[in-house]
């Protein structure tokens, strides 16, 4: 299962780097509302994305670093 997610997430074409290479910021919708955070430097990865209708009310919410190492 880790193998297949990390697949996807290397097969995106909108990516974004930061850190030297460490993070890659990939979208997972087309409206750019969420995306995935790989850290190649410890292989983990997170899920990002933004809460809230009206853009004074928007909030970027983050799920827990998830280890691709584990099974």
């Amino acid at each position: 299962m880790k193998k297949i997610l990390l697949m996807m997430l290397l097969t995106f074409t909108t990516m974004a780097s930061a850190d030297e290479g460490r993070y890659t910021m990939i979208s997972a919708s087309e409206s750019g509302y969420s995306m995935w955070v790989l850290d190649s430097d410890q292989g983990r990865v997170k899920h990002c994305y933004m809460e809230g209708l009206r853009s004074e009310d928007r909030v970027i919410r983050c799920k827990k670093w998830k280890d691709l190492n584990e099974d």
